[in-house]
């Protein structure tokens, strides 16, 4: 009886994990809405399979440009293994909103249009949504995770 108990509790526990193409399509209409998208840009990631590079991230950023009167767009490019931390911060603002920081030790952040490496992106939030914010960084930890890249989610040490 136990062991059919156990079974049961397992199968359920597969069936209801999240994939990775359901935790994109979250993470992507949370970013649409919680994003900065009218100062700072809003973000959208894809998967990608490259014959030759593997598996990687295509994270696209689309600005409004008032000055041209057009969308301008970014394009970050990594592979889940490149990416050491993903965390919180206020730091560049003069309120307590916090953005995410996706982070590689190692400089392996490809920007196309700069046509550089980086160590380091931020995803701006609009004001007043941290809780959102720290939502979408445990599903990027958890879209790493699902990829093979196990990221430590970061302690904040001041927090209760």
């Amino acid at each position: 009886m136990k062991k059919i108990l156990v079974l049961f509790l397992l199968l359920c526990q597969i069936s209801f994990s999240q994939t990775k193409e359901e935790t994109i399509e979250w993470l992507n209409l949370n970013l649409e809405n919680y994003g900065d998208n009218q100062i700072m840009g809003t973000y959208q990631i894809e998967a990608k399979i490259d014959p030759d590079y593997g598996e990687y991230l295509l994270f696209t950023k689309k600005s409004w440009n008032s000055f041209l009167e057009k969308s301008t767009y970014d394009y970050y490019t990594l592979k889940p293994d490149a990416i050491s931390s993903i965390y919180l911060s206020g730091k560049g603002r003069t309120n307590k909103t916090l953005d995410i920081y996706v982070k590689s030790e190692t400089n392996r952040i490809y920007n196309s249009g700069k046509e550089k490496f980086f160590g380091e992106f931020d995803i701006c939030m609009k004001n007043g949504y941290n809780e959102m914010a720290e939502r979408l960084q445990i599903g990027l930890l958890f879209l790493f995770e699902v990829m093979g890249n196990k990221i430590e989610n970061p302690k904040d040490l001041f927090k209760n």
